[in-house]
């Protein structure tokens, strides 16, 4: 139920529209909130299809969720100071491949959604304006769980750059067990397995749900 929730928790994320100069961009609370209740909408209205064909998933992740994030700071920060050493190969297959692993993993959560519901507590504003923390809890039968994410503004829109599921970082998960892989194994053997677990995320979605 725990790592139901936390991937719940990221994608219940909003998909921005893109505003003109002349438009004020959405508080990002606003964007979080009016978005959830569209992701839910949308998994109601096509439930019936997801279930007997749960590759459509992809579309609905497509649409709704990889717009708001910024994978591109993501990767950086998540590899640290192996991006600088990284080639522009190997980067561009990280990106993608990070990003193929969010995909594939988030399906699994929207496949199981269930009756849960997410309540807007606060934002906070740090040091840079244009960074900002969105502190939410999830609520279900199995309890309350906080979950807070960390925004910015990028080309105009607000972009999800990090998700803690309860103080839990996703950034810094993902950055401590990628260095003590390519510490021990090197770079191209983490985007071996990256590509290897993608694969087998895909084929166990079609297969059974697990």
């Amino acid at each position: 139920m725990r790592r139901k929730l936390c991937l719940l928790a990221i994608f219940l994320l909003p998909a921005l529209t893109l505003t003109s100069p002349a438009q004020a961009i959405d508080k990002p609370e606003d964007v979080i909130l009016s978005t959830v209740d569209n992701v839910i909408a949308r998994i109601t209205a096509e439930r019936e299809m997801l279930d007997a064909q749960p590759e459509t998933v992809y579309e609905l992740i497509n649409d709704l969720i990889i717009p708001v994030f910024d994978f591109n700071n993501m990767s950086r920060w998540i590899l640290g100071k192996y991006w600088k050493q990284a080639s522009e190969e190997q980067r561009t297959v990280f990106t993608t491949e990070f990003k193929n692993l969010l995909v594939r993993t988030y399906a699994k959560a929207v496949l199981g959604f269930s009756n849960e519901r997410v309540n807007y507590l606060e934002t906070l504003t740090g040091s840079k304006p244009n960074i900002v923390m969105v502190k939410t809890e999830i609520v279900s039968d199995g309890g309350v769980t906080p979950v807070n994410y960390t925004m910015h503004i990028s080309d105009g829109s607000w972009k999800v750059v990090n998700v803690a599921f309860e103080g839990i970082s996703l950034v810094e998960t993902y950055r401590k067990s990628f260095a003590s892989e390519i510490r021990n194994n090197g770079l191209e053997t983490l985007l071996q397995k990256l590509v290897d677990k993608n694969e087998k995320l895909e084929q166990s979605l079609l297969t059974d749900e697990a």
